[in-house]
């Protein structure tokens, strides 16, 4: 009699221990305190240098441009860090707008925002460039999680007149106060008015004068941003 019972109930039995065991594999148990599941931490900084010739390197190589010095630099003192060169040269703060939802979509840590200097060069309607400017710091700085946003100081060309320069210079502090924004100098007469720092053009940096403005402002602003977030 126990036999024919235990022959009975061994399929039933079998199928209970199949269905529970592939339960187990197919919908495993949450544990209690998991509420959901958490992305794995990116380990590398990503960087993105935005901006025009001055940000791609005009004139001179890519190895010689700020972006690769920084991140040279960077890698050097001990920084898993990727920088990438989003540099257009010739790009006004219009175009500088067109591109910044894809600069934004590529979610890196810390954007480098050097625009403007060409809008200067050609004399643009400054109410033009100053919405164009706040449209674009709006769009880098929008959605969850935004990056830090390190503006480039620019200054406007003296045959700009007065008037202009004045207002045109003072965009970036304005930018920066509104925001609360980084302002790095990067146009500086320490080191923009020798000309042993600049191309012959008068206009863009070479090697050497990129290398100074990022030792004695860009790197040590970047440094200190890195050291307050986490990649």
């Amino acid at each position: 009699m126990n036999n024919k019972i235990f022959y009975l109930l061994a399929p039933l039995l079998t199928i209970l221990l199949l269905w529970f065991g592939l339960h187990s594999v197919f919908f495993p148990r949450l544990d209690e305190n998991q509420t959901k599941i958490e992305k794995p931490e990116r380990s590398q900084y990503k960087v993105i240098a935005f901006g025009d010739s001055l940000t791609a390197g005009y004139g001179v190589s890519q190895a010689e441009a700020y972006p690769a010095q920084l991140q040279t630099a960077l890698l050097r003192e001990g920084f898993s860090v990727q920088v990438i060169n989003a540099g257009v040269s010739g790009e006004t703060t219009r175009g500088n707008l067109e591109r910044a939802s894809f600069i934004r979509s590529q979610e890196p840590d810390i954007i480098i925002l050097g625009i403007g200097g060409n809008d200067a060069l050609r004399a643009l309607p400054f109410e033009e460039t100053q919405k164009n400017f706040f449209a674009v710091i709006d769009v880098l700085r929008g959605g969850e999680d935004p990056p830090e946003v390190l503006l480039l100081q620019m200054q406007a060309p003296l045959n700009a007149g007065g008037a202009y320069k004045r207002q045109f210079d003072a965009l970036y502090e304005q930018a920066a106060q509104k925001n609360n924004l980084k302002l790095v100098p990067f146009i500086t007469p320490k080191i923009f008015l020798d000309p042993r720092n600049k191309l012959s053009d008068g206009i863009h940096y070479n090697q050497a004068g990129y290398a100074k403005v990022l030792e004695e402002h860009l790197l040590p602003a970047v440094r200190e941003v890195m050291k307050e977030i986490k990649p």
